[in-house]
């Protein structure tokens, strides 16, 4: 009885299997490489344009955009400080004091400084005790040593004289005062009024311009005769002493 050959329906022979194995699968992954080359063209070339389209738009910004402005110094601009101190001494060496709630300087300017609230304490001599002006606003200006003040000015010295102005400059360092308002002064002497008046001779001379109106206490009424300061109007100038 001859030998006949069965193939295997379910497992054909080896090459034909191999081949039915390895054909379906290298087909499918030569579409997934050729898909994956186009998609990463495709991108390439989206990336490109949006390169493009933002390089296009920030020349176009920095063509059409107007330039900023060169900036300016700001000449008012100001340094504030709070409850400021300044100090210093007069010409015959005796030390006084300037203080205030608040101080405004100006750049521009930084020897005149606005004041809040001042108040410049000082010794009229040696030994004495202490003195005092206020008021509530002014100036100073430190590299002339000039106090500049304004609105209810009241000056008290240590002898016993209160005085009431509305304006007053103060030469500090010279021991001198000034002012173009009327003022009113009361102490051991009586009281006096000017329209405008001068303080000298280290506060002991008071000077009433513009008119003089007081009313004086005999020396032998005053409680302290050696405090009286001296007190005299203006002579205008050409006129008999």
């Amino acid at each position: 009885m001859a030998d006949t050959l069965q193939t295997d329906p379910v497992h054909p022979n080896g090459q034909d299997h191999a081949l039915a194995m390895w054909v379906p699968k290298g087909t499918l992954s030569l579409a997934h490489a050729q898909r994956h080359t186009r998609f990463v063209r495709r991108l390439r070339l989206v990336l490109i344009s949006l390169a493009l389209a933002l390089i296009l738009t920030l020349l176009w910004f920095f063509l059409t955009v107007p330039k900023g402005a060169t900036p300016i110094e700001n000449t008012n601009e100001t340094v504030k400080m709070i409850h400021p101190v300044y100090q210093g001494r007069t010409s015959d060496g005796l030390p006084y004091r300037i203080v205030a709630d608040e101080a405004v300087r100006l750049i521009k300017n930084p020897t005149q400084t606005q004041l809040v609230s001042p108040i410049l304490t000082f010794l009229r001599e040696k030994g004495a005790g202490q003195s005092r002006i206020k008021a509530l606003s002014g100036s100073y200006n430190a590299e002339t040593q000039v106090l500049e003040l304004h609105h209810k000015v009241h000056l008290k010295t240590d002898d016993g004289n209160d005085c009431y102005t509305s304006h007053a400059r103060i030469f500090v360092k010279s021991k001198r005062v000034e002012g173009d308002e009327a003022i009113d002064c009361t102490g051991n002497f009586g009281s006096a009024h000017g329209n405008a008046y001068e303080i000298n001779d280290d506060y002991k001379e008071f000077v009433f311009k513009n008119g003089m109106r007081a009313h004086i206490i005999p020396e032998d009424q005053r409680i302290d005769p050696t405090t009286t300061p001296k007190l005299r109007p203006e002579i205008p100038q050409g006129d008999p002493k």
